[in-house]
């Protein structure tokens, strides 16, 4: 199943809510809800974060190893 990633995207846009990538733990402000990936995790709870209150909150997603 084929996903149209730009709508999702544009989605997240008019909500507001960021997705971003980049190294290192998040520390910036974003809208609750924003997702970041952290390029360089190496365990399965450094590579996804959630921001869980609209400022500088993030809180890491356990994924699968």
């Amino acid at each position: 199943m084929a996903v149209d990633l730009s709508k999702s995207l544009n989605e997240f846009q008019l909500l507001g809510i960021g997705f971003n990538a980049g190294s290192g733990a998040p520390t910036y402000s974003a809208k609750q809800g924003s997702l970041y990936v952290r390029t360089d995790g190496s365990s399965s709870s450094t590579r996804i974060y959630v921001n869980s209150d609209g400022g500088t909150t993030w809180v890491a997603v356990t994924t699968a190893s």
